[in-house]
């Protein structure tokens, strides 16, 4: 990104933000930034959003991504007023579609482009209680 291009997306993403995308850092316990959790694109209709998490590859398998999954999508469904959570991951990213999976995402196999993973709020309070806590390890 250039400069421009760059500030530009701090605007949008991140301060002052805006209602339809939510952009966080997630932070290790020495307080230095591992990865980020973020949804985007936000249809205030049907309040259903794109998720996107990353974790950089030498912390992985360490529980942040399962933790910050949990904290995320508790205030996503249960503070935000979401009601469903949409991630299309690319078709050989196997070990992303299984992360998913594990949390509790579901495959749609409608979708045949990419392998299409969502999430209602009901099925997130279903497995967590509407706390993240329980989805911790």
């Amino acid at each position: 990104m250039t400069d421009d291009q760059a500030r530009g997306w701090f605007a949008r993403i991140v301060d002052p933000g805006s209602r339809t995308d939510c952009y966080r850092l997630i932070i290790n316990e020495e307080g230095q930034p591992i990865g980020e959790i973020s949804f985007h694109r936000l249809d205030a209709e049907t309040m259903t959003a794109e998720f996107n998490v990353k974790i950089v590859g030498q912390e992985r398998g360490k529980g942040y991504g399962r933790q910050a999954m949990a904290r995320f999508l508790n205030h996503f469904f249960n503070d935000f007023g979401g009601r469903m959570m949409v991630d299309d991951v690319g078709l050989d990213n196997h070990r992303g579609q299984e992360v998913l999976l594990k949390f509790g995402f579901e495959h749609d196999p409608r979708v045949e482009e990419v392998f299409r993973l969502r999430m209602t709020r009901e099925q997130y309070d279903s497995l967590y209680g509407g706390s993240p806590h329980e989805a911790e390890p």
